[in-house]
């Protein structure tokens, strides 16, 4: 199956090395050849990448550095992106992928028969938690004493799967945010909601509006088909509540009205 894939790679001067890190590992983690393609506004990333021994290619378009929107920056997407493709695949620079993913992606679209319909894939995540430095603390308590107590932790990231897999993990959920994306579809709804700034619901906003014109498909399957959240401190979320609001107002407007969506301004 031919698709490539995609990062939005935007942070603070502050975040920088350690997403870079985090970056670097997904990448690796990559076994089977693919393109892959960053969009960034870090004009040193090309460089910071070029030791990197990966067999696929790497390519960075360069954007200017505005205010952070990840759906503004995910729509340039279909502007940069070869004509003649059909799907990316979108990845956060936070994920591990199993040896085995891609190989069991291509597999699970051609048992849905992704030439003859377009077709959404989200498939499996797990959280990895960062080891404590002091072992009593209890998993419960982790979003708090992780916001709080940074300190308590250890936040290198991992360095491969063996580590990974001795790890702790919260209980698995989807990646709403990530995974195949057919692109007629996507530009059949207008792309992504621009209206929401900084991070924010925008995922699965997503997934709501272009069922319309896309079969979206949540793979549950096991580890070998499944990606690892490479753990980081809390980003800054600008805006929450003021996209959490857009959210539901477009997600009510679905459900009342059966239209993907009319909150679309440009």
């Amino acid at each position: 199956m031919d698709y490539d894939i995609w990062y939005i790679f935007c942070y603070s001067e502050s975040e920088y090395i350690k997403a870079l890190k985090r970056l670097k590992i997904s990448i690796k983690s990559i076994t089977k050849i693919k393109n892959i393609n960053i969009i960034s506004w870090h004009k040193n990333l090309s460089l910071d990448l070029g030791k990197l021994k990966i067999e696929g290619d790497i390519q960075i378009f360069p954007v200017e550095k505005k205010e952070f929107s990840r759906s503004y920056y995910i729509n340039l997407i279909l502007k940069f992106i070869n004509p003649l493709k059909k799907y990316f695949y979108l990845s956060d620079t936070d994920l591990f992928f199993h040896p085995e993913y891609f190989y069991w992606l291509d597999f699970i679209c051609k048992k849905l028969n992704y030439e003859k319909n377009d077709l959404r894939i989200i498939t499996l995540n797990y959280n990895i938690r960062p080891n404590k430095k002091i072992k009593f603390i209890p998993k419960k308590l982790f979003n708090i004493t992780s916001t709080y107590l940074p300190q308590l932790y250890k936040w290198d990231p991992p360095s491969g799967l063996e580590e990974i897999l001795g790890m702790e993990f919260a209980d698995p959920g989807y990646a709403h945010g990530c995974g195949l994306l057919p692109i007629e579809p996507l530009r059949e709804i207008g792309g992504y909601n621009e209206e929401i700034v900084g991070y924010g619901p925008e995922d699965d906003l997503l997934n709501k509006r272009i069922k319309f014109f896309a079969r979206v498909y949540y793979h549950k399957g096991t580890l070998r088909s499944s990606t690892f959240h490479i753990y980081h401190s809390k980003l800054n979320y600008q805006n929450k509540n003021k996209n959490w609001n857009y959210w539901r107002d477009i997600i009510k407007n679905i459900e009342e009205n059966s239209v993907h969506s009319d909150y679309i301004f440009r």
